[in-house]
Parts: C-alpha cells; sequence; structure tokens
C-alpha cells in the first residue's frame, strides 16, 4: 500500500497503542502474568509496542503479549483496519486494499471471529439493528409421520380419458 492510501485508510499506530493500552488495561497497566500493578517501562518491542518489566514475577511483557495482535506480521494499524472494516467490506476487498495476501487477511479474520465467539454474551439495549433475516418460505422438505409419502412422476389416465382428445368433430 503506498504512503498516501495509508494515511486515508489506517489510523496512527500511536493512536491504535493507545485505544488498545486502554481497552485491555484501563488506566494502570497491570501484568499480565501475575496481575500485579507492581511494573515499569522498559522500552520498546520491534513492533513498537511498550514493553514493561513486572518487579512481583519478575518477567517482561507488552502490549501484544497474550492477545491476537502478537504473533502476527501484519502492522498494528493494519490489525486495527481489518476488524473495523470486516463487517462491512468483503475480505477479497480488504486484502486487496491493503495490498495484502488474501488468505493471510481471511486466516487474521477467522482468528478474530474465533476470540470473538468466546467473549460473554452481553446485552442490548436502546436501537439494535439487524440485517439478513431469513424467513421459511414453506414447508419443503419436513416430514409428516402419519402420512404416506406423495407420488411422484406423471399418473396413468384411465383408458376412457385416453380415447377422448381436446379437440371437437
Amino acid at each position: 500500500m503506498d504512503e498516501e492510501s495509508a494515511q486515508v485508510f489506517l489510523p496512527s499506530r500511536e493512536r491504535c497503542f493507545e485505544r488498545l493500552r486502554l481497552a485491555r488495561f484501563g488506566e494502570t497497566v497491570t501484568c499480565v502474568h501475575c496481575e500485579s500493578d507492581n511494573v515499569v517501562k522498559r522500552g520498546t518491542t520491534g513492533k513498537d509496542a511498550q514493553q514493561h518489566w513486572c518487579k512481583e514475577c519478575e518477567t517482561y511483557f507488552n502490549d501484544l503479549t497474550n492477545t491476537i495482535f502478537g504473533q502476527h506480521r501484519f502492522e498494528l494499524e493494519e490489525m486495527f483496519y481489518i476488524i473495523k472494516e470486516m463487517r462491512s467490506e468483503p475480505t477479497a476487498q480488504i486484502a486487496r486494499d491493503l495490498g495484502r495476501d488474501y488468505e493471510a487477511v481471511l486466516n487474521f479474520v477467522h482468528k478474530v471471529q474465533d476470540v470473538s465467539g468466546e467473549i460473554d454474551e452481553f446485552e442490548l439495549y436502546e436501537v439494535c439493528e439487524a440485517d439478513e433475516v431469513y424467513v421459511t418460505a414453506g414447508e419443503k422438505g419436513i416430514e409428516d409421520e402419519d402420512e404416506s409419502p406423495r407420488s411422484r412422476g406423471l399418473k396413468k389416465r384411465d383408458e376412457d380419458d385416453s380415447n377422448q382428445t381436446n379437440r371437437q368433430c
């Protein structure tokens, strides 16, 4: 993707990390291993994620540790774009927009959907919109246990009916 298109479509990397950090930790960063808040900043990773050192369990972690964003080669802003657009755009179009392989984008979309399925149920309130409602148009294929199967094929005519024609003499 060229630089001009990237500015149009993709959010800034700093903004992505801010949103991720706020959604994940809230106001106070806590250790992802022991949940202690006794952590200090220790530089950044190759993906520009803030790295932290936990003084309690003496482990390193960063903003992407144990998230769906941690093990992908996509840039963080590309992953945010995919998540934002996956509900309204076809995966093939997203892959073209990003200049990425279709299968790689599709695999990430499936991973997001799998993780989304694990989220606890939530209550809807106020106005909710739903698309693609399918209404049953008939009872084709529904069998009635009490009835014999319907007859198939052409019915034979009575011999009296077969001698008559549609022509009037």
